[in-house]
């Protein structure tokens, strides 16, 4: 997919994303910010996702996050995954969680040539892959949740283990 081509699906999908609280009247919303760390190519992540509780335990979760770039390295992810939320007390519940991704990678780096020219070098592979995780959240507040979020990211050649802190305000 050429980068314009995915600069528009993006934004497409973030769209989508943000237009779901308009049809989510029913059930419990969040919106959450979150920060972790992706294991495998060690980039940091900085995200984004929509939470929607179609019943008190089952809740549709689409996101996107983005992986900074590490060593030439990076990637936009876009996620829908789907929580069963297991309240253990008013304060504290975690959920199992599976879904599906698409991820648009992007690397670059310099080759110098034999007589020593650097040479820029770019590439980028759109992949679709699986999440399986588990996910823990404090509910700090009625409009304010924490929680910590481990997820494994399957997908061919680029299989990684991901960590987030999350923020999500409730309404």
């Amino acid at each position: 997919m050429k980068k314009k081509g995915m600069k528009r699906f993006v934004i497409l999908v973030m769209m989508s994303v943000f237009s779901l609280g308009v049809f989510a009247q029913k059930g419990q919303s969040s919106f959450g910010f979150n920060v972790g760390y992706g294991f495998e190519w060690k980039n940091a992540t900085l995200g984004v996702d929509y939470r929607y509780n179609i019943t008190d335990e089952f809740r549709l979760g689409p996101s996107i996050t983005h992986l900074v770039k590490n060593d030439g390295l990076s990637a936009w992810v876009l996620d829908m995954n789907a929580h069963y939320v297991v309240k253990l007390s008013d304060m504290f519940g975690f959920y199992p969680l599976a879904g599906l991704s698409l991820s648009y990678w992007n690397a670059s780096g310099y080759y110098w040539d034999l007589t020593g020219k650097a040479s820029e070098i770019s590439a980028n592979e759109t992949y679709v892959g699986a999440n399986i995780g588990l996910g823990g959240e404090v509910y700090a507040t009625k409009q304010i949740t924490v929680g910590l979020e481990v997820k494994y990211n399957i997908i061919k050649d680029m299989d990684q283990a991901l960590f987030a802190v999350r923020v999500g305000y409730n309404f």
